[in-house]
């Protein structure tokens, strides 16, 4: 029989042994890299996915929201509609806030209409648009007047015969009875898409009083897809539910025209030949595919807007991207495993008895859980200079961590105080308006309902006070905005001086409006007040020798009694539109 050196036996076990583990350790690698890549760009997906969700949804909240608000006044006082010119300046104020608001209008039972209106793609210009001011169901345009609300006709627009109850919006929601969507249209003369939502207004005795409506631009969802960096090869779409597009990340065409008709771009015939793929799978969730050899990462999200209105996200991320993050890290970890196996084989057959033993002390002391082992090793731990020198090296590397577990635990106390600082801050920022240093609408909110529980419990009166600056609109255009501030900021001290600093409530509800609670004071204290803020007024110029004056809503809840923060409102905004409208710098309870 042929002898085997000893050598060799021990060392063509390590090495074989090495050669296994290696090859297993490749292939288990390659799944579990893969499992990782698919998480890494889910991850990516959800991420992107979130700013986009979370974009939409603040972008078309004003739509319904100022349906509402227009239908909840008009069906309680239809008074309103007797005089549509009046209303005017209603809706001019709601729709200057917001770039992308087209119209705000309202079509009568008898065929009057009112809107407030602008370009599509260049916000900032809001005129008025009405069909009775010259000559009835004439659809003429106007300029804005702060004082009259309906001023000079624009001549460049064109004049032309219009009655609203013919028209889609007004159609749909009598038919619907109830908020309804129009379908997403392209704009005429415009290169934009847009969607309005319109609802009936009834009045307390169930009579049609007409339909109040808002329509929205699109463009602005589109400009936002565009935006957005994306990895390469990858894209982004907002579509409906039948895979009609309203935006993407492409920037291409959203709608065509073929013989005087205009057809929506869906999904399926889009250019794109990964975005017709797309349209076969419209099920949220997250999906995979492949185009010409490029394998996907699919996801689709629903976003239900109010009113039953479901538009879908949909983001395609290369697989290539996620997988080449850590294809590298792959091989070069699988290399060097390799050839640790390998050393390990070689050594343990040389030496595996030689270095037994201080091994065996280094693995009780790893394992020991206590850094302080390792600190206590014994120098030089072996006569083997490799074996010290890890010795050496992990008492090194013990002293560090535990250098850096101390800085760490000194800087995380750090850390967690100035995160404290910054969070009171941030809370202290959301609830108070940044101009005037007062309560904002949110804070506002929260505190009120506190206020109102704490008197109901208590059985203390309330007085109410609902109140905005007269003419503010012409102090910023007469003067510009700084000094509006100036204006807003000279309101509050005056407020804030005729209140109790740790009783009363003052806010800022909006814009020119605020609104100030008395807790437990006498109605006739609360009025005596009140004189003392318009007479401050009187004799204290806001700016440029300019004096302003307000006007007050004022509603009071006598003990025992109580009242919503909605029934509050909605009753101090009707006294305050009163007083308003009996020539302004009144007080009205």
């Amino acid at each position: 029989m042929k002898s085997v050196p000893l050598r060799w036996l021990i060392v063509t076990p390590f090495v074989v042994l090495a050669l296994i583990s290696g090859i297993t350790m490749y292939f288990v690698s390659t799944v579990t890299i893969s499992n990782i890549a698919t998480s890494v760009g889910a991850q990516y997906i959800k991420e992107v996915e979130n700013r986009i969700y979370d974009r939409v949804q603040d972008f078309m909240a004003p739509l319904s929201g100022i349906v509402e608000l227009n239908l909840n006044a008009f069906s309680h006082r239809p008074e309103l509609l007797d005089d549509l010119t009046q209303i005017a300046d209603r809706f001019y104020e709601q729709a200057t806030p917001y770039n992308q608001m087209t119209f705000i209008s309202t079509a009568t039972a008898d065929g009057r209409y009112l809107a407030s209106a602008q370009d599509p793609t260049i916000s900032g210009k809001h005129n008025i648009a009405a069909n009775f001011i010259n000559k009835p169901l004439t659809m003429e345009g106007f300029e804005y007047d702060p004082v009259n609300f309906i001023g000079p006709k624009i001549l460049s627009d064109a004049t032309f015969s219009y009655d609203p109850r013919g028209r889609p919006f007004y159609k749909d929601a009598i038919k619907e009875n109830k908020m309804t969507w129009s379908d997403i249209h392209p704009y005429y003369g415009y290169p934009t898409l847009g969607i309005g939502l319109s609802a009936p207004i009834y009045d307390q005795q169930g009579t049609l009083l007409g339909v109040t409506a808002t329509s929205i631009a699109l463009i602005e969802l589109d400009k936002y897809l565009e935006s957005l960096e994306l990895v390469e090869g990858a894209y982004l779409f907002l579509a409906e539910e039948d895979g009609a597009l309203i935006a993407t990340s492409e920037q291409g065409e959203l709608y065509r025209k073929a013989d005087g008709v205009t057809h929506r771009v869906n999904l399926n015939n889009h250019p794109n030949t990964t975005l017709q793929l797309a349209s076969q799978t419209l099920t949220p969730g997250t999906h995979k595919f492949s185009d010409n050899g490029q394998e996907y990462l699919y996801f689709v999200r629903s976003i239900s807007l109010k009113y039953g209105k479901n538009w879908l996200i949909g983001i395609l991320i290369p697989s290539a991207y996620h997988k080449s993050l850590l294809t590298d890290y792959t091989q070069s970890t699988i290399i060097i495993t390799l050839a640790l196996f390998i050393c390990i084989g070689l050594l343990g057959s040389l030496i595996a008895w030689y270095i037994g033993k201080p091994i065996q002390v280094l693995n009780q002391a790893a394992n020991s859980k206590n850094i302080k082992s390792i600190q206590l090793l014994p120098h030089p731990l072996s006569h083997v200079s490799e074996i010290n020198s890890l010795s050496q090296g992990l008492s090194s590397m013990a002293d560090t961590l535990s250098d850096i577990m101390q800085n760490l635990e000194k800087k995380v106390a750090e850390r967690t105080s100035v995160l404290q600082d910054e969070n009171d801050s941030l809370l202290e920022n959301s609830l108070t308006d940044e101009l005037t240093q007062l309560y904002n609408r949110r804070g506002f909110n929260q505190i009120l309902e506190l206020a109102l529980n704490k008197a109901q419990q208590s059985h203390q009166q309330i007085t109410f006070v609902l109140c905005d600056i007269d003419h503010f609109k012409r102090i910023n255009d007469e003067f510009g905005h700084t000094a509006g501030d100036i204006a807003l900021v000279a309101v509050a001290t005056n407020l804030r001086n005729n209140t109790r600093a740790s009783v009363d409530i003052v806010a800022r509800y909006g814009g020119e409006e605020f609104i100030m609670v008395f807790i437990n004071t006498d109605v006739t204290q609360v009025m005596s007040r009140l004189n003392s803020i318009q007479e401050n007024f009187k004799t204290h110029p806001v700016i440029k020798n300019q004096h302003i004056t307000m006007s007050f809503g004022v509603v009071h809840v006598d003990a025992g009694s109580s009242l919503s923060a909605d029934d509050l409102i909605e009753q101090a905004d009707r006294k305050l539109y009163q007083a308003k409208n009996s020539g302004r710098n009144k007080i009205i309870s």
